[in-house]
């Protein structure tokens, strides 16, 4: 399962092998000074919009990968059916991706630990 990393003055979306296969991309990193808002996302298949490119999604058990939409950006998505997320919201035009969707073992304590490094 991935995990997100908090190291320095950086944020790190670190990938097992199977998920960079499934989304077809490798650890995100971005400065903690780009994030806006942290939350848990409950239905975190329900959370991307647009069109998949490049990434894997089957309907109701996964979603990996970069979705790209006029309203939410450029979104990197790690869901999967029956887990929790945590959202991360990022300043517009300043990193490759304006939001992060990402499964993890511990949402809440993971969105914390964020908001806390981030000082939000």
């Amino acid at each position: 399962m991935a995990e997100i990393v908090i190291g320095g003055d950086r944020l790190t979306v670190r990938l097992t092998a199977w998920e960079r296969m499934e989304a077809l991309h490798g650890d995100v990193t971005v400065p903690l000074t780009a994030v806006r808002s942290v939350s848990v996302e409950d239905q975190p298949l329900t959370a991307p919009y647009g069109m998949r490119a490049p990434g894997t999604s089957v309907p109701g058990v996964v979603k990996a990968g970069t979705w790209h939409s006029s309203t939410e950006g450029r979104q990197f998505v790690l869901a999967n059916r029956g887990r929790r997320a945590v959202r991360v919201d990022l300043a517009e035009g300043e990193v490759d991706f304006d939001v992060l969707v990402v499964a993890v073992a511990d949402p809440e304590g993971t969105a914390a630990q964020v908001r806390a490094a981030a000082g939000l």
